[in-house]
């Protein structure tokens, strides 16, 4: 994975973006690499597509994100942009009044946006999604995504200074069971379990890495030092149990 001998700055998104490309990779959805150049990377699907990401670091002007999205589309590429979270993303619970840009950003996906953020060295990318309507919302941290699940859409919006169709890339989502799936054959072990699976945001079929990586994640959000809600104890006393659960499940099925 790149390590860069730069400021902070570059250090996080250069790790975070070597982070993405290589689970991309191990999904199996890269075919060729065209261009990394640490916060912006183009590389082209098995499926064909060519998907360019920027890893975004300050805010960026609606006329910039036009510009990029326009730019990209010229060069048959879809778009992915991926925010640092401790540095722009409001934080998880935070009601937010809006700017023009974020919302250009969430309008393309759904109402989310993508981040990143690197917890004691580990690097986690999950939607922020803007819970709500107009400009009145409240942030909600998702789970980390799932590389497999990226795909190209074109997405419509008619908002100032960006009205159009655009060539986007995002990661998809669908419900539990949906997901799982695809995912892979719900094994025996997971029987009964789905609450669990879904506490943690992993699926039937995970392996323990991604099972791991979701529990630090997750355990780092929800850990009273950490959460202001007054249940908090109760939260991670029971994510605790999920992952307990969950993890001696895979040990008895080996």
């Amino acid at each position: 994975m790149r390590v860069a001998a730069m400021g902070s700055f570059r250090y996080e998104t250069y790790y975070a973006g070597g982070f993405l490309i290589e689970a991309l990779d191990k999904a199996g959805l890269i075919r060729q690499m065209i261009h990394d150049g640490g916060d912006i990377v183009l590389f082209q699907l098995t499926s064909g597509e060519r998907v360019s990401v920027h890893l975004i670091e300050s805010a960026l002007p609606v006329y910039e994100i036009r510009n990029t999205l326009t730019y990209n589309a010229a060069q048959d590429s879809y778009t992915l942009f991926v925010l640092w979270a401790s540095m722009m993303v409001p934080r998880h619970g935070q009601r937010y009044g809006g700017e023009d840009w974020m919302e250009a950003l969430y309008t393309l996906y759904d109402d989310r946006i993508f981040a990143y953020d690197l917890i004691d060295g580990d690097v986690f990318i999950f939607p922020a999604y803007f819970r709500g309507s107009g400009g009145a919302r409240v942030i909600e941290y998702g789970t980390t995504v799932r590389a497999a699940e990226l795909r190209c859409q074109l997405r419509s919006t008619s908002i100032p200074g960006l009205s159009g169709t655009w060539r986007v890339a995002t990661f998809v989502e669908g419900t539990f069971d949906e997901r799982a799936r695809q995912s892979a054959q719900r094994p025996v072990s997971a029987a009964g379990l789905e609450a669990d699976y879904m506490r943690l945001g992993v699926l039937p079929g995970d392996d323990r890495e991604t099972i791991k990586r979701a529990y630090r994640l997750l355990a780092r959000r929800t850990h009273p030092d950490n959460n202001p809600q007054p249940d908090a104890t109760d939260q991670m006393q029971h994510l605790n149990e999920a992952y307990r659960r969950v993890m001696a499940s895979l040990g008895e099925a080996e």
